[in-house]
């Protein structure tokens, strides 16, 4: 009988012996070309013993409950069925599979427990950690950091990658002359590898990538979205009253309250008595704390009236009743601010019998709203990175976006728990120097034991599997052209911003994509890649040399234009420190915050706008807005990562074949989709391994696709 032993968090299940289960092993779907698979297995029936039942936490019984500790196993009283648990397949003492395991459902029958289980691959357990966690979900707070322009300028030196950066992105009403910008411009990043790093992590997996530590993805970032930079918060403004002194020896005094702003939000301070609201409207709570003391008599009180002003208006006040004792107290206001709203705060004090004398100290203002909305940072303020990050994306449609930017293979290793191993297509499958030659006549020279072959294009590792295949069953050869559409369509997301939207009215497809016709005449269809990020064109103006993104609406109004600054669709830029031989600077409206400059943060899809060398479009566009001097714009998504892939799928000697191969415990254990295997002469990739049986001896079907090329560029 072969022995099969099932752990569930390291705890080992009881099973039937004659349990029998079916396992599918893969890494790509050649009918979805953009798609990634992951291991799975058909239902696993596990029997509701005393050990089992306690390992999946008495979980058949209908009042059963528990309080879940994502700290603790999820195994016992802290199973959850509905978070995956890690989970190991041992056949013969050797494993075949590892992942997680999931719960589908309990039979109770006539006093009979069972539990009908699935377990998937690591890549699928991924997913499931990562689940609906959101960008905003991770934690950059030790990017944390003021807006000054030395963080600012400073920040282009990190065009490599690590901590942030602050590309030059036009977002309207920045600049009067495209040539000096105001810092409402300049917002910082994060790069695309700290993003991906701490989404691996956060869900508890380490992964190796080769490609992740090129200079390409290293000099990725995802700028901000926003129509203004902002944080999300319930606080609108802050203020501190200055010390104030009044001797009242006259009927009443009114006087406006000095007050010092530690957070402007939306509202523009037009002197230190003045503020404007040059945001939307909203109804707010204003509170003022009111704290000091007087010098009134015993027997006497003094009154004060605190009102708020609106465009030089009484809208409503209050009064403050105080003693010869010291006094703090809080006076709340339901106001409603228009846009362009003046509002200033002013105390006037009743006449009393005597002479009197008040301080006021440490008092505060501040202006509230129930419910968090976004509050303009102001220039000097701390930016709390984790409040701008972008809002409402889901970071596996991030990570997911990468993968098909750059036509990534996801694999688990089959020796770290939890560990993935990333590579693009062309570097996934292994070549090295070759110890095994062929000749003209295809003979092999062999050399020495390995498993290498060397054709006259290339080194390529393999694994012979032609004594393998089962002879007594049909093989199946399909050709691509059967299984593939006539379109592949890479695409970036459409943007309301004005240059995409220009473009995709005057070329029917967004900037940046990608449509490859394969000629086959017997397929209309489309299969489509689509990533979350939208294009970014970019732009450069006569007698400029900056080069640079405009992200904003532009509205006509009496024949004139205006620039309209709008949220937007998530980027993906390349960044670089740029040099410029005329001098500009970065402005706070009117005033200049920063000595000359000739050099600027440059993000854009192409690695540099003089003269690229790669693009991060998959297409080369129909138009550019810029003068391109010189440099290379086939170097493209397309051309770099997708193109031999295509190829190979599309080529007309392409085909599918379907056989079933003899696969011992062993070979399931050592499975490495990065080998080719060589089956009667040619090599081919292997796909997918169906419904592996360890406890029937038979043969199990597998899927390969023809290798047509072994290099690539």
């Amino acid at each position: 009988m072969i022995s099969t032993e099932i752990y569930i968090e390291n705890q080992r299940l009881d099973l039937y012996k004659d349990i029998s289960a079916e396992f599918t092993y893969a890494i790509d779907d050649i009918k979805d070309f953009s798609s990634r698979n992951t291991n799975f297995s058909k239902t696993i029936v596990i029997p509701g013993n005393a050990t089992n039942n306690k390992l999946f936490g008495h979980i058949f019984e209908f009042g059963s409950s528990n309080t879940y500790d994502p700290n603790q196993s999820n195994v016992g009283y802290n199973f959850n069925p509905s978070v995956a648990a890690d989970c190991v397949v041992f056949v013969e003492k050797i494993q075949i599979f590892k992942g997680i395991i999931r719960l589908l459902e309990i039979i109770v029958d006539n006093g009979t427990i069972e539990y009908e289980c699935a377990v998937f691959g690591e890549l699928g357990g991924f997913v499931s950690a990562v689940s609906n966690s959101k960008l905003e979900d991770l934690d950059f707070s030790q990017y944390d950091h003021l807006w000054t322009v030395n963080n600012i300028t400073g920040s282009w030196s990190n065009a490599s990658g690590g901590a942030y950066y602050y590309p030059l992105i036009d977002y309207g009403k920045a600049s009067t002359n495209k040539h000096d910008f105001d810092v409402s411009t300049m917002r910082p990043a994060l790069f695309v590898k700290e993003y991906v790093d701490k989404i691996i992590t956060g869900a508890g997996y380490t992964y190796e990538s080769n490609f992740f530590e090129t200079s390409l993805f290293k000099r990725l970032i995802v700028p901000n979205n926003q129509k203004q930079l902002s944080i999300y918060d319930t606080n609108q403004f802050r203020g501190e009253d200055e010390l104030l002194y009044y001797s009242v020896n006259v009927p009443s005094i009114t006087t406006s309250v000095g007050i010092v702003s530690t957070r402007l939000g939306p509202f523009q301070d037009i002197s230190n008595y003045e503020f404007r609201n040059t945001g939307a409207s909203l109804t707010t709570t204003l509170s003022i704390r009111c704290e000091g003391g007087s010098n009134v008599d015993d027997y006497e009180t003094g009154n004060c009236f605190i009102g708020i002003y609106k465009n030089g208006t009484l809208d409503q006040e209050t009064l403050l009743t105080f003693g010869r004792s010291t006094f703090d107290t809080t006076i709340q206001f339901q106001v409603t601010f228009a846009t362009n709203d003046i509002f200033k705060i002013r105390l006037r004090f009743a006449s009393v019998s005597s002479s009197m004398s008040v301080t006021f100290q440490q008092n505060s203002i501040s202006i509230d709203t129930q419910a968090s909305i976004p509050v303009p940072i102001n220039y000097g303020s701390e930016i709390q990175i984790n409040s701008i990050l972008p809002k409402g994306v889901f970071q596996k449609d991030l990570f997911a976006s990468i993968v098909k930017m750059f036509n990534l293979y996801v694999v688990e290793s089959t020796d770290k728990p939890k560990h993935l191993i990333i590579e693009p297509f062309i570097d996934f499958y292994q070549t090295t120097p070759t110890f095994l030659q062929v000749n003209d006549l295809e003979e092999e020279l062999l050399v020495d034991d390995n498993d290498l072959l060397i054709l006259e294009d290339g080194a390529i590792n393999y694994r012979d599997w032609t004594y393998k295949v089962d002879r007594a069953k049909p093989f199946r050869i399909k050709p691509m052209s059967e299984l593939n559409g006539r379109y592949f369509e890479f695409k970036y997301k459409s943007d309301v911003d004005f240059l995409n939207d220009q473009y995709s009215k005057k070329y029917g497809e967004s900037y940046g994509d990608r449509i490859e016709d394969t000629g086959f005449q017997f397929a209309n269809d489309k299969q489509t890649a689509e990533i979350i990020f939208a294009a970014s064109p970019l732009i450069g103006y006569p007698g400029e040399e900056k080069v640079f993104t405009p992200i904003y609406k532009i509205s006509n109004t009496q024949n004139t234009q205006s620039e309209d600054q709008t949220e937007s669709t998530l980027r993906i830029m390349q960044v670089k420190q740029m040099d410029v031989s005329t001098s500009w600077v970065i402005k706070d409206g009117v005033t200049t915050l920063s000595s000359p400059l000739f050099i600027y943060g440059y993000a854009g899809h192409l690695d540099d706008p003089d003269s690229p060398a790669a693009d991060i479009n998959f297409g080369a566009p129909k138009e550019l807005f810029f003068t391109l001097v010189s440099g290379n714009l086939t170097a493209n998504l397309y051309n770099g990562f997708w193109s031999e892939y295509i190829a190979e799928i599309t080529d007309k000697n392409s085909k599918l074949l379907t056989c079933n191969v003899y696969l011992t415990q062993s070979d399931i254990y050592t499975l490495d989709f990065s080998k080719l295997i060589w089956i009667d002469g040619s090599l081919w990739r292997l796909n997918k391994v169906i419904d592996y049986n360890p406890m029937n001896p038979d043969t199990t079907k597998c899927e390969f696709l023809k290798v047509i090329e072994l290099t690539y560029q």
